[in-house]
């Protein structure tokens, strides 16, 4: 064979490879190929084909195509060992925050591995381009013209979905993980995110949420104080030796409260604006499709009816805090959409104390108490805390030493925990103050307090015998103690029961 058939030959296995990598990070087979396998072959072919057209090497074009898939595979398996879910189409619409924030974004995989492997991968590409000959000459015109047959094709794959939608959306599960085993990793990511698009506008049509239905009755006004906080739950659940000494504040608000319980989240590890999506707009995981991943990606980006708009309306002023990048998941467009008066992000945080890099609760809870004092009993405020935000660093901590050396834990696994365990140590503290506040209030008020979803511990939690997902919450009143009724709760309807409560149901 002639060195330019096998230049041509070793592309091609190549190509192969790189399409490969990320079905068998899916658990997809090789050999089982399914209806979809054209699309999920389309990405890797369409990288090969716009390398192949711009330098005219085949070997480079493979090799680049070998590499990316590589690297996706990699992220793809980090991805389902930390948070239990593999690479979704929303993930990759969120790059810019990743960039901005991949201590926050990406724990996985490292920085430094990843920037030491895309050094070799471009010292290889280079010696490459300088290495192999090209396989044509005169081939400048093709790069445009691969552009356009690209766009052409997305276009055509656009046009027909509407008529292959009933036949391929009967052969998705709707679960990622198992439908990226059997119809592939790329497939699925397609899938999932055309269908989204063309599911949207049913999804926008209905968008009159139950909590919303439930408040057609004028709402007596006294201050709400919704509290979302970052990776919050009960750990002694996780074991009875944590936290020594208890959670004093948490215990007694759910002894007043007009309930408690577990809070059923549709996520684990992260992803917040899922929870935060359910609790503020009603609506469940059916209700959102295929944008239930991230609903402030492209579904409200428009004004959505909700029950903080419809309290404002009744003229309550409605505050969404939130102690970060404001235009982290778009959350600075989103939440005028949602009903907020007002949005206040890491800007109305200068010079205060952090943690790990972010604001503290104590910092959140003064802020929450100004505004308290400022707008009253028609005030609704709605926090977002990051305390609380992994990747925790293992710094040592009180917490960490109080953990019983019994307990089946490596040294850095340990420490990590023993942070994580101050913060939700903090987080009883922003309890107490905030219940006093409200409690010296004439009117009083209500207060309601859940986690976003568990801490990212997929090590620990199976070793400790914890597999639920679900977090903890209350809803408290200040001046109507409630028996502190135990009742397991879905995100979707905390606002139904939040309003029930400042109505004095």
């Amino acid at each position: 064979m002639t060195a330019a058939g096998w230049q041509w030959w070793s592309s091609a296995l190549l190509l192969l490879a790189g399409w490969q990598l990320p079905r068998r990070a899916a658990g997809a087979s090789p050999w089982r190929l399914t209806a979809a396998w054209p699309l999920d072959l389309l990405l890797p072919l369409s990288l090969y084909c716009l390398v192949l057209a711009a330098s005219a090497r085949p070997f480079l074009a493979g090799l680049l195509t070998l590499a990316a898939g590589a690297g996706w595979a990699r992220a793809d398996r980090d991805k389902r060992r930390v948070l239990c879910e593999p690479i979704v189409f929303t993930d990759v619409f969120q790059s810019l925050d990743i960039l901005r924030h991949p201590h926050l974004a990406l724990p996985f995989p490292h920085k430094w591995p990843v920037a030491l492997a895309a050094l070799v991968t471009l010292g290889a590409l280079a010696g490459l381009v300088a290495l192999e000959p090209v396989a044509w000459h005169g081939h400048g015109w093709l790069l445009p013209l691969a552009i356009i047959a690209g766009y052409a094709l997305w276009r055509l794959v656009r046009t027909a979905l509407p008529h292959l939608y009933a036949g391929l959306r009967r052969r998705l599960s709707g679960d990622p993980a198992r439908d990226g085993a059997v119809h592939g990793a790329l497939a699925t990511l397609m899938l999932y995110g055309l269908f989204a698009a063309h599911e949207r506008p049913q999804r926008r049509a209905f968008s009159t949420t139950v909590a919303q239905v439930a408040m057609r009755r004028p709402m007596p006004q006294r201050p709400i104080l919704l509290v979302q906080n970052e990776s919050f739950f009960d750990a002694r659940r996780l074991h009875a030796a944590l936290l020594p000494g208890g959670l004093p504040a948490w215990d007694r608000a759910c002894r007043e409260a007009r309930q408690h319980g577990l809070f059923g989240v549709p996520s684990w590890g992260a992803n917040t604006v899922r929870t935060e999506c359910a609790v503020l707009t009603g609506l469940d995981e059916t209700r959102l499709g295929f944008d239930r991943f991230n609903p402030y990606y492209q579904l409200i980006r428009q004004p959505w009816p909700t029950w903080i708009s419809a309290l404002r309306q009744q003229g309550y002023y409605t505050v969404c805090l939130h102690p970060f990048d404001r235009r982290f998941y778009a959350r600075d467009q989103v939440m005028p959409h949602l009903g907020f008066d007002a949005f206040l992000g890491d800007e109305d945080f200068a010079d205060v104390e952090r943690i790990n890099g972010y604001v503290t609760d104590a910092a959140a809870t003064r802020r929450m108490l100004q505004l308290l004092d400022d707008h009253g009993d028609r005030l609704l405020l709605f926090v977002i805390t990051m305390e609380n935000h992994g990747p925790w660093r293992g710094v040592p901590t009180p917490e960490a030493a109080q953990i019983p050396a019994s307990l089946p834990l490596q040294e850095g696994e340990r420490a990590a925990l023993g942070q994580y365990l101050r913060s939700v140590r903090n987080a009883d503290l922003m309890i107490e103050r905030l219940c006093a506040a409200l409690r010296q209030r004439p009117n009083g008020g209500v207060l309601g307090f859940y986690g976003d979803h568990l801490p990212s511990f997929p090590g620990v939690f199976p070793r400790l015998g914890l597999h639920g997902v679900e977090s903890d919450y209350f809803i408290w009143d200040a001046h109507r103690p409630g028996a502190g009724h135990a009742v397991t709760l879905h995100a979707h309807d905390f606002g139904r029961s939040l309003l029930a409560t400042v109505e004095g149901g």
